[in-house]
């Protein structure tokens, strides 16, 4: 990932001796909050832009901190954890040993943001889920109407954190499932040539989420494009799928 190595950034702090550091692009995340808020009550959006600008930090570092530990479970040393606008990288100084130690670490990012998404889900009274993501209560726990403010907080990170969940297991790149699926397919052909079929499939996924945020969702629709640009990119190069 050395498009985000010039980047520039802000050690907070260190977790068993990793240094977290947090990059200018997180500076994104209040912006588009505030897009987001801004049809809301002041009572509820005030505490609730702060509840979930934290709440977004934590949820990226926690996944983060999945592959970190896995990482390092696996003997790989990590260098730093890094959390930007909606993305988050930790910096492994090796290669892991084999194909399943790095799919086992991959698959720790995602499982680390269904365990906080299910944590939430159960706090909010364990809500129907539609097939877009949003809640349908029948029976609201008493603090939610105590708290709007926090509720409003609790419901939007348990979405986030079941979309970065599902999201980051899709076949595209750089996202964890990417990865992963380029791992298991070179099992089978060359990594140069698994790379191009996960580059293909990419731009598929980056074009979807695009065309899907133009309805919903501006920052699914930011990084829809995003993705779409970087797998055409590795699908004219697919080697450059081993720097991620």
């Amino acid at each position: 990932m050395n498009f985000i190595d010039d980047t520039p950034r802000l050690e907070l702090f260190r977790i068993g001796g990793i240094p977290v550091r947090i990059d200018v692009t997180f500076i994104f995340v209040p912006l588009l909050l505030l897009g987001i808020l801004q049809q809301a009550p002041f009572a509820i959006a005030g505490p609730a832009f702060a509840a979930i600008i934290v709440g977004v930090f934590l949820s990226v570092l926690f996944h983060e901190l999945g592959h970190a530990a896995l990482a390092r479970f696996f003997g790989v040393p990590v260098g730093e954890i890094l959390v930007g606008g909606f993305y988050g990288y930790a910096r492994m100084l090796d290669v892991p040993r084999s194909t399943l130690a790095n799919v086992i670490i991959l698959f720790a990012g995602p499982l680390a943001n269904a365990a906080i998404f299910f944590a939430l889900w159960q706090l909010l009274g364990s809500p129907e889920i539609s097939g877009a993501g949003y809640f349908h209560f029948t029976d609201r726990p008493d603090w939610m109407s105590e708290t709007p403010w926090l509720a409003y907080a609790t419901v939007t990170l348990a979405r986030v954190n079941l979309a970065m969940a599902i999201f980051n297991l899709l076949p595209a790149f750089p996202l964890d499932g990417g990865r992963i699926y380029r791992d298991v397919l070179a099992m089978f052909t060359s990594r140069a040539a698994a790379a191009k079929v996960i580059a293909g499939l990419g731009v598929i996924v980056g074009l979807w989420a695009a065309v899907t945020g133009l309805r919903i969702d501006i920052v699914l629709m930011l990084i829809g494009a995003q993705i779409a640009i970087m797998n055409w990119a590795i699908l004219k190069r697919p080697n450059d799928a081993e720097q991620l």
